[in-house]
């Protein structure tokens, strides 16, 4: 066959870019191009390090799995010290190789093979505002999977009602600061995220692609086992994920039509078959399938204050005082909830249009009954958002890109039956309802840009403390989490009381540092220092330290807002 003369494949080049794949791939080089600006300029202004602890928690985690191979923690509770010493009274306090009884092993697992796979450095000659592993590991990590769902996204809204839903609904989806604050925040809910979306993803397409005889076949069994294998992930990124498992049970059991319900007592099985091993390992290590972290639902209630119980190394437990608290906890829980976390779930106008979208019938069965189980995982989360606090409310912006989803389907079915004779209106519209959503990503955008997560967290500062002491020497301090990560170092977390100070480090592992930040000085200074929970500690804030305190020789750090006391004059030799 003979060659195509020179100018016909230059008219065909010409076709191409014009009409034809090269104008498709042109479209989206350009989409990618704006996602990879947003992204890039998200982080920019708004990522001068990790601000929560749970993030630096995690990250620590990470690296001593990348580095011992082993999930132990550098951020010792006294609460897991005294949890642990009820499994093997006999071992005492174990602060050596101390097991993490408290997160969910996922994310640190992924960062941690993120860290060997980069080949990440955690000796940093010139400390900066912003650590580099979180700069070029836990941020483009969260990055990754913000991306991979916005993908997903895009063929779930396609499949779910239409490819204008699709688009639209991926686009307001990278312009979401919700989205991106999560991408930034290094708590995995990016990846979490992800695992959501895709499992509600491949729910519906089992039951939407269902013969006419109803029978599930091969297909639909996958896309089952893919779903419930992205449920199983979940609860290992996040134990209040596992909410989504009876709401997706509920919409297998009304939408196939044959064994519907046998399918989904099924789902559930696979589940709890699936999240065995990790629940195993905890009773084998503490005695409790969720380790600590059901305990913590004790913080911020009437008997510990702010994080107090994580702190007490020997908490008294009444049936009934705890009872009463949690359930005065629940109340105020579900109060703050509805009024606060509720409308922080997405952006305003969209929210709006979603809830006003649940009096809407819509005619795709598998769809509207999607919906529904979406809101009854909301449902079931909100009152343990209530009992564990705002951290556990954020899992809500979970749920936001589905949600975006049939907000934008209900838009679509209010702009079509107002009929608009001219396009130019019906695409107004859309720009403005787009522009209305990406206003909070705006505003954050512009100037001032973000400063350094501090108060408390100031990575120099805490590097500056942490490398006083040699690798084996431990650290209390009241964030922990952050001399654990950032300084590389065994850290308690400050004791409830002075006593419990004496007890760990007369008995079990002695204590060479101990660091004060503005979580403990910045305490209301009456209720709070001198007649409240944290009273035994005032005088060492004060710099009366009692004269057989073990640590007499300290500092300040910047202006006042800190102190650090040790053993001996460390600094004089760096």
């Amino acid at each position: 066959m003979a060659a195509k003369p020179f100018e016909s494949r230059i008219q065909d080049l010409i076709y191409n870019v014009d009409v034809g794949i090269g104008l498709w791939l042109m479209k989206i080089g350009l989409y990618l191009l704006f996602v990879l600006i947003t992204m890039l300029l998200y982080t920019a202004t708004q990522f001068r390090g990790l601000k929560d602890p749970a993030a630096m928690d995690a990250a620590q985690l990470g690296r001593n799995l990348a580095t011992h191979r082993r999930l132990i923690t550098q951020n010792i509770r006294p609460a897991s010290l005294w949890y642990l010493a009820r499994k093997n009274p006999a071992a005492g306090l174990r602060v050596e190789r101390h097991p993490d009884i408290v997160n969910a092993p996922l994310w640190p697992v992924a960062l941690a093979v993120a860290f060997k796979l980069a080949g990440t450095s955690f000796v940093v000659d010139k400390p900066s505002t912003v650590f580099p592993p979180e700069q070029w590991v836990v941020v483009p990590m969260g990055h990754l999977f913000t991306l991979l769902t916005g993908l997903v996204l895009f063929f779930f809204g396609r499949r779910l009602f239409d490819r204008r839903v699709a688009l639209l609904g991926v686009t307001l989806y990278f312009l979401s600061d919700t989205v991106w604050r999560n991408s930034i925040s290094g708590l995995g809910l990016s990846m979490l995220m992800f695992f959501i979306v895709t499992a509600f993803y491949l729910a519906y397409l089992a039951a939407a692609r269902q013969p006419e005889d109803g029978r599930l076949g091969a297909k639909g069994v996958l896309l089952l086992v893919g779903s419930v294998l992205l449920c199983i992930l979940a609860f290992l990124t996040r134990y209040a994920a596992a909410v989504i498992v009876p709401a997706l049970a509920v919409f297998i059991g009304f939408s196939f039509r044959k064994k519907g319900w046998t399918w989904a007592i099924i789902f559930l099985a696979v589940f709890l078959v699936g999240i065995a091993p990790w629940l195993t390992r905890n009773v084998l290590v503490c005695g409790n399938p969720l380790g600590l972290s059901a305990h913590l639902a004790l913080n911020e209630t009437d008997t510990f204050a702010d994080n107090d119980f994580e702190r007490s190394l020997k908490p008294v437990l009444e049936v009934d005082k705890v009872f009463r608290d949690l359930q005065t906890k629940e109340m105020t829980g579900l109060a703050r909830f509805y009024k606060l976390d509720l409308w922080k779930t997405g952006d305003g106008l969209l929210l709006g249009l979603f809830i006003a979208g649940l009096f809407y019938r819509f005619v795709n069965t598998p769809a509207h009954r999607l919906r529904w189980c979406l809101v009854l995982a909301i449902g079931l989360l909100w009152p343990v958002a209530a009992l564990f606090g705002e951290e556990t409310g954020r899992l809500l912006t979970l749920c936001w890109p589905v949600m975006l989803l049939y907000a934008l389907a209900f838009f679509f079915i209010l702009l079509d039956r107002l009929q608009l004779q001219a396009r130019l209106f019906e695409l107004a519209i859309i720009v403005g309802v787009s522009i209305t959503s990406a206003l909070p990503l705006a505003f954050a955008l512009m100037p001032p840009r973000a400063g350094p997560p501090y108060p408390p967290y100031f990575a120099p500062y805490v590097m500056h403390v942490s490398r006083m002491l040699t690798p084996d020497e431990m650290i209390s301090s009241d964030m922990s989490w952050a001399t654990a990560w950032y300084g590389d170092r065994t850290s308690l977390l400050l004791p409830a009381t002075l006593d419990d100070f004496y007890e760990i480090n007369d008995y079990h592992r002695r204590i060479y540092g101990l660091y004060f930040t503005t979580i403990t000085r910045d305490k209301p200074y009456v209720r709070g220092l001198m007649t409240g929970p944290d009273r035994s500690w005032f005088p060492l804030l004060e710099g009366r330290i009692p004269g057989d305190f073990p640590l007499n020789q300290g500092f300040p750090i910047h202006n006042m807002d800190q102190l650090f006391l040790t053993d001996r004059e460390r600094w004089s030799r760096r």
